[in-house]
């Protein structure tokens, strides 16, 4: 009898033990702790990323410490629901308000699991405290920038930047080393959104891997401009010889299928020149002249030129398109030529543009030719300014042969008629880099 009774109570404790390890009262794993990436350097404000996992039991505490001479606690979590599997960190890290100094410290991430043994992971990792922010000095900026334009800067910043551009407003463009043989010179084109009517800040950006950012503002004149306002009128002829054949769904009705082309198929074309322009591959300016216009045309259409539709006397709602480029027409077919020199990344039929080519030219600086009949060069291929790459037509959404012509910088349309101006350029862009080039640009 006593011998039952003891293997009874073997039983009962087997069966605890058992059932134990089952909720996890009983674990012998330790927490994960992951970070993406750990961080090598901690700036004056960083922020600390990383992720604590336990299957079973679950999280019970997490504690974060920096060792420099001492342990300055940065986090003690104990705030966790029952059997919680994961939790996400993300903190911020005043470095001065802590105390901590230049020079190398130790982070130590600490978490505990819930189980009966308080299973611990530790994970520390050796990391640099960097508080001195990068340094920027410009050497050229704009004077005069209008909504729609170009501008250029140029400056010089410490070899530490790992990140560094121009922001214009609430947009980033990058800048770019490489233009000059100091490497420490950086420069780009940037482009002011024709939209916007009015001033917005100008600021060059520089950070560090510490991710200490260095900001300076630019000083600088805004012209606004007023661009054209205009009324369309398109035809059931128009409708159907030029718009349906550009739908990709079956619309009956000749103002909602107008409407779809006009807004959503062109935003799908316009996001795909966009993205192609974004990809700069050329860092080195590659224009050093004024960009050609197509030979003894006159223009028809203007940049910026904002334009809503009528139909059978009623005006299309919801179907209003801004015209993001320059219409050139000269005699039916004429040649189109390479405004400058650069390299072809993209030919191919672009919807509402047709037939279009896409050169790069440098620093960001890319042109656009649309409504082309044939394409005479390929993806890849080196032009020459006024090399033949083209022929007009009507392809796309045009009515009468011409050529759309258009220059994106960074993957934003401005106005063509800077870069075809020959003391624009100059001014702006070719006098500064030599400039900078002679002072700065070999040392």
């Amino acid at each position: 009898m006593k011998g039952k009774f003891i293997i009874f109570l073997l039983l009962v404790a087997i069966a605890g033990a058992g059932y134990s390890y089952w909720q996890g009262i009983i674990d012998f794993t330790e927490p994960d702790i992951i970070f993406e990436k750990k961080p090598e350097y901690l700036g004056a404000r960083s922020k600390l990323k990383f992720k604590v996992k336990d299957n079973n039991p679950g999280i019970k505490e997490v504690q974060v410490y920096i060792i420099q001479n001492k342990n300055i606690k940065i986090l003690h979590d104990t705030d966790f629901p029952p059997k919680l599997k994961e939790k996400d960190y993300s903190i911020e890290i005043n470095a001065r308000k802590l105390g901590l100094r230049q020079g190398k410290a130790k982070l130590s991430v600490v978490a505990i699991d819930g189980s009966l043994l308080s299973n611990t992971k530790n994970l520390s990792f050796e990391v640099q405290i960097d508080l001195t922010p990068p340094t920027v000095t410009i050497l050229s900026s704009p004077a005069t920038i209008m909504n729609g334009g170009t501008g250029f800067v140029f400056y010089r910043a410490s070899s530490d930047v790992v990140k560094t551009g121009v922001a214009v407003g609430d947009l980033e463009f990058n800048c770019f080393k490489g233009i000059f043989k100091n490497e420490n010179i950086y420069g780009c084109a940037f482009p002011y959104p024709y939209y916007w009517n009015v001033k917005k800040p100008i600021i060059v950006f520089a950070e560090d891997r510490a991710g200490n950012r260095t900001s300076n503002s630019l000083t600088y004149y805004f012209k606004r401009v007023k661009y054209r306002r205009s009324v369309i009128n398109i035809t059931d002829e128009f409708i159907q010889t030029k718009v349906k054949p550009l739908s990709d769904r079956e619309i009956s009705d000749p103002v909602e299928l107008f409407r779809y082309v006009n807004v959503e198929v062109r935003k799908m074309n316009e996001d795909q020149i966009h993205e192609i322009t974004r990809n700069v591959t050329q860092v080195k300016p590659l224009f050093h002249r004024p960009f050609l216009q197509l030979k003894n045309s006159k223009m028809l259409g203007g940049f910026a030129d904002y334009r809503k539709y009528r139909y059978k006397g009623k005006l299309i709602k919801g179907a209003d398109a801004y015209h993001k480029g320059m219409d050139f027409a000269s005699i039916k077919n004429a040649t189109v030529q390479a405004a400058e020199d650069g390299i072809v990344v993209f030919t191919g039929f672009l919807g509402l543009y047709g037939n279009s080519i896409i050169i790069e030219h440098g620093m960001g600086v890319f042109t656009l030719y649309s409504h082309l009949a044939e394409i005479k060069v390929k993806e890849g291929d080196k032009v020459s300014r006024g090399m033949d790459i083209g022929i007009t037509d009507t392809t796309g959404l045009a009515v009468g042969d011409h050529l759309h012509f258009g220059v994106l910088v960074q993957g934003l349309e401005v106005h063509p008629i800077e870069w075809l101006d020959k003391r624009w350029l100059r001014s702006r862009f070719l006098n500064e880099i030599k400039r900078i080039n002679r002072l700065y640009g070999g040392r």
